[in-house]
């Protein structure tokens, strides 16, 4: 899809330079979308509420991970010495239990996606907005992020990415844009 979108994006930006009086008033900026990620406060914030909320799930994850692999390695040892019943008995066991397991770690991913979710849409709005307000601030008819987009070559005086950056709050590392 980002494919076909770049295309499009490259078809117009073609059909826009072959028009000399709109190809003079055509002003592209472009933003560096993973320095923005790195360096704005608010997804700083965001990792650290994730970390904090889910570290006492993926010590639970540990925890069964580690009771299955001792009972994997106790049932190993002692696998010579059951009969065929209780070596079938056991076998159930552990695979219920490794169900469990795996059960449970799908629960704790899919709650690790929505509140990522919940807590990364707010903030992406607030970049869409701030993105919105640097092209209409720098009359840019285009904001692209190149490493998503055909562009091969770019001007760096063009980058709006400290702009962004600091808009959002976060302080720049970078040495380009203005």
């Amino acid at each position: 899809m980002k494919r076909i979108l770049s295309f499009v994006f490259a078809g117009v930006l073609a059909a826009l330079a072959a028009a000399p009086a709109q190809a003079q008033q055509l002003k592209i900026g472009y933003v560096n979308s993973q320095r923005i990620l790195a360096e704005t406060p608010a997804f700083a914030d965001v990792r650290a509420t994730l970390e904090r909320e889910f570290t006492p799930l993926r010590s639970e994850i540990d925890t069964l991970e580690a009771r299955l692999g001792r009972a994997d390695a106790e049932f190993r040892a002692q696998q010579g010495t059951l009969t065929d019943a209780a070596r079938q008995q056991r076998q159930q066991a552990l695979q219920q239990q490794l169900a469990a397991y795996q059960q449970r770690g799908q629960q704790i991913q899919q709650q690790l996606q929505v509140r990522e979710q919940e807590l990364v849409g707010p903030v992406m709005e607030r970049i869409r907005g701030v993105l919105e307000e640097v092209r209409r601030a720098g009359n840019y008819s285009f904001i692209i992020d190149p490493p998503d987009g055909l562009v091969v070559a770019v001007d760096p005086a063009l980058d709006v990415t400290n702009d962004v950056i600091r808009r959002l709050g976060g302080t720049p590392t970078g040495a380009t844009g203005p």
